[in-house]
């Protein structure tokens, strides 16, 4: 596994790098935004450790340039912003995990697995590059949405619940289930990342026509038929 690790703190930057190397990972490390941005324009990764503050910035505000550079890399935030609002927006913003400070590198390693292999199986088990679903088509090669033949911009996020909910018309996906396939975050319950992202979703695919998720109080969420 190939790891981009950005982080301004010197101290924590080489802690994680001499971990995630002794996990037998290739790590290259950053300490600012310009300097990632580079290393991705040069480089394929195979996900992204991200300190949420760099320099005093935000470094949600950089995650569309990043989705831009490398479409599929998956993006986890290290950060001593744990409120649950801050996860919420970091994660609705299309980070794919968010671990708080102080952590142990075991902890991170195991969910750089996780999210790397998850994204593995899913592609493994896709046998064409599309999904159609009445007026609704999603190219997997492009991360492309269209419906009705209009195009439709969601983001990573949405683009991850879609593509799950379309995979299995009339299933019902609880919270649970989409927190942890999702944002494999089936230990932070708490969080209305999937809710939020959910009605965003909605509110951009349903726009002057028939809905095509829906939910049900205390079960879930489906792709479909009003009645699942």
């Amino acid at each position: 596994m190939r790891v981009l690790v950005v982080e301004d703190e010197i101290k924590v930057k080489n802690f994680v790098q001499q971990g995630l190397e002794a996990a037998g990972m290739t790590v290259d490390t950053a300490i600012n935004a310009d300097d990632m941005l580079g290393f991705l324009q040069s480089s394929n990764y195979d996900a992204l450790v991200l300190d949420r503050l760099l320099e005093r910035q935000d470094s949600v505000d950089n995650i569309a340039q990043i989705r831009k550079l490398q479409p599929k890399i998956k993006i986890i935030f290290l950060s001593a912003l744990a409120e649950v609002e801050n996860k919420v927006r970091g994660l609705t913003q299309g980070a794919d995990d968010y671990l708080g400070k102080p952590f142990h590198v075991a902890e991170l390693v195991a969910r750089l697995h996780a999210i790397v292999r998850r994204n593995q199986n899913e592609d493994g088990a896709t046998t064409a590059n599309q999904i159609i679903f009445d007026d609704l088509k999603i190219d997997l090669d492009s991360q492309t949405v269209t419906r009705n033949a209009k195009r439709v911009d969601v983001t990573a996020k949405e683009f991850r619940i879609l593509t799950l909910l379309a995979r299995h018309p009339g299933k019902i996906f609880s919270k649970a289930e989409l927190l942890d396939r999702v944002w494999d975050m089936n230990h932070f319950p708490e969080s209305n990342v999937v809710e939020v992202t959910v009605a965003n979703l909605r509110g951009k695919l349903d726009k002057g026509v028939a809905p095509l998720i829906h939910s049900r109080r205390g079960q879930g969420y489906w792709l479909g038929s009003p009645t699942a």
